[in-house]
């Protein structure tokens, strides 16, 4: 005896719940997050050694890693400031062609 469920599995179509969901994609984030913080937090204990920093006319002493760190921010906001220009700039371009087109 076949009911409804039957024939949405046969159908290959997802039963209740079993779709992706916003939360779900929520957990992996936070795992992938999480696992990441570790990562980092293991670079930081292996890398507590001293180091001077110059840039311009500022010295700081600082760990290695904390150092390592801040210039991989530091090139991550360039890195982003230049694509969101580009994006910003793409935007642009297409609002110019749509109303060029609507005239």
């Amino acid at each position: 005896m076949e009911g409804p469920a039957d024939k949405d599995v046969e159908a290959g179509k997802p039963l209740p719940g079993e779709r992706q969901t916003w939360l779900s994609g929520a957990w992996t984030a936070l795992v992938i997050g999480i696992v990441a913080l570790v990562l980092i937090l293991v670079f930081i204990l292996q890398n507590l050694q001293s180091v001077d920093v110059y840039f311009l006319v500022f010295h700081w002493h600082l760990p290695l890693a904390v150092a390592l760190l801040f210039a991989m921010v530091l090139g991550a906001v360039v890195v982003l400031a230049f694509g969101a220009g580009r994006i910003l700039q793409l935007r642009m371009a297409m609002r110019a062609r749509r109303h060029a087109q609507q005239e």
